[in-house]
């Protein structure tokens, strides 16, 4: 089996980025990072990490500085829910504080984002004080409507919508109400760039996904072959959900043990 190129961070310009090992000598290692450039780094020095697992998406060292930023320490976050970070998951974070000489309280939903414009950063959400109102519902220039606010707000539902920039560029973002921060939360939406199992989603695999709906899809694989799977997406977690269609399918023809004698005898066409 053929040996996979380390993956590594390291921080160049302020920005941490992702790099390919292509060598090593004297205590510096070689890399490519994803523009195509190629230099050489120290390996002990702070700017450069290993990167640990396939489902790691940010440096450790990047996530350390990210929430000294917003006066979060790091050293007092749990090594798991530091892995969870690391992996673009979301947290919800509460602390106490003292002011004006009383005990207060903070609660923030944080979690490590790409911005194509200034690289790495932790989104923070604080906690509103009162649950969000209609008015008061919107979200990259988009004031959601009476429906759109009812589906997340009551019925739990997540909501497709069209965002924009102030400069006019418009995109796809997924929408919903988090309890937590008593707010309107969002994510971004798939689109025909996001890639599934190493393929691309076409468009309308992308919009039913973003949807809410389940697709049966091909999974490729050289070790087990081409299966079907039942495939749906997590907005909140930013993940897909896959289940076996065979495993799905036998669920559904399940009967009580009274017919269970008479079903087999018909035979279904699957």
């Amino acid at each position: 089996m053929e040996k996979q190129a380390q993956q590594v961070f390291v921080k160049v310009n302020q920005r941490w980025q992702r790099a390919t090992v292509t060598g090593e000598k004297d205590g510096k290692v070689s890399v490519v990072n994803n523009e195509g450039q190629s230099f050489k780094v120290p390996k002990k020095k702070k700017y450069y990490e290993p990167i640990e697992s396939k489902d790691q998406k940010f440096a450790y060292k990047d996530l350390e500085e990210q929430l000294k930023g917003h006066y979060i320490s790091y050293k007092k976050i749990l090594p798991n829910v530091r892995t969870n970070l690391t992996e673009g998951q979301e947290h919800f974070h509460e602390s106490t504080y003292i002011s004006e000489g009383e005990l207060k309280e903070s609660a923030k939903m944080i979690q490590m984002v790409y911005d194509r414009n200034l690289g790495t950063r932790l989104d923070v959400q604080y906690r509103r004080n009162e649950k969000v109102t209609l008015d008061e519902a919107w979200a990259y220039n988009h004031t959601f409507s009476a429906d759109e606010f009812e589906r997340m707000v009551d019925k739990k539902e997540f909501v497709l919508f069209q965002g924009s920039t102030n400069d006019g560029e418009v995109f796809q973002k997924l929408a919903y109400y988090e309890p937590k921060v008593q707010d309107i939360r969002t994510k971004p939406a798939l689109s025909t760039n996001t890639y599934f199992y190493g393929v691309k989603l076409t468009a309308k695999q992308a919009d039913a996904l973003n949807r809410g709906q389940e697709l049966e899809m091909v999974i490729k694989s050289k070790v087990h072959g081409n299966k079907p799977y039942l495939v749906s997406w997590s907005p909140r977690r930013q993940t897909f959900i896959t289940k076996k269609v065979d495993l799905e399918k036998a669920k559904k023809l399940e009967v009580n043990p009274g017919e269970k004698k008479k079903s087999r005898g018909r035979g279904m066409k699957v």
